[in-house]
């Protein structure tokens, strides 16, 4: 079972703010920026969309489809308000490797970033913004079954034992909250989403679910 390592709500100042620093980009001749290729194949979000279909239930299936469809780009206005919250989000830390290129063992996947930290070694950091309330830590164990599956890929791709989410919420009132939850996903999780993945990626591949 993952285990929550930490909780922070941040608290931003207009000092943090002047501080962030530029994130590397790809431009193109006319000076449009080229977002990361992405290989053609069966990626980790199409596993995961798989598996949540199999289940029936409609939680996965809501949030891996949205997940799936995000990554995509088939949401374009949330998709483009998603990537400036990522980028804003991520700019605050210049420690951090943005958008580090793809894994392919087990199967094809990219995180937002990774970062390394002296006390827990190699951290994968991903990005959320959502149109809900605050959630605990709690919360996010028992309700996001999705994003846990989505941390235990990564940390099997990149060979790490943590995962830090940077949560926007932006339904919190009077304002919006922006909250890390770190966790950290233990030998069995990693054993258990490995068997996950090979036991349904070519099934996944042959029902449709690769790019």
């Amino acid at each position: 079972m993952p285990v929550l390592i930490s909780e922070s709500r941040v608290e931003l100042e207009r000092a943090d703010i002047l501080r962030r620093v530029q994130l590397p980009h790809m431009f193109n001749s006319g000076g449009w920026i080229v977002p990361p290729a992405r290989t053609p194949g069966l990626h980790l979000s199409g596993v995961i969309c798989y598996v949540a279909d199999q289940t029936r239930i409609t939680d996965y299936v809501r949030d891996a489809a949205e997940e799936e469809r995000l990554e995509r780009g088939m949401l374009p206005l949330r998709w483009f308000i998603g990537m400036a919250w990522e980028e804003a989000a991520a700019s605050l830390y210049p420690g951090m490797v943005w958008q580090p290129g793809e894994a392919a063992d087990p199967v094809i996947m990219t995180p937002d970033g990774l970062s390394f930290d002296g006390q827990f070694g190699l951290v994968i950091e991903e990005f959320k913004l959502r149109r809900a309330r605050r959630m605990t830590g709690a919360d996010l164990l028992k309700k996001k079954q999705v994003w846990l599956w989505q941390g235990a890929g990564y940390c099997l791709g990149y060979g790490a034992e943590y995962v830090r989410w940077h949560v926007g919420d932006l339904m919190e009132f009077p304002d919006p909250t922006y909250t890390t939850y770190l966790v950290k996903f233990t030998s069995e999780d990693l054993a258990g989403m490995e068997r996950m993945i090979e036991t349904n990626w070519r099934a996944a591949l042959e029902a449709g679910y690769g790019e």
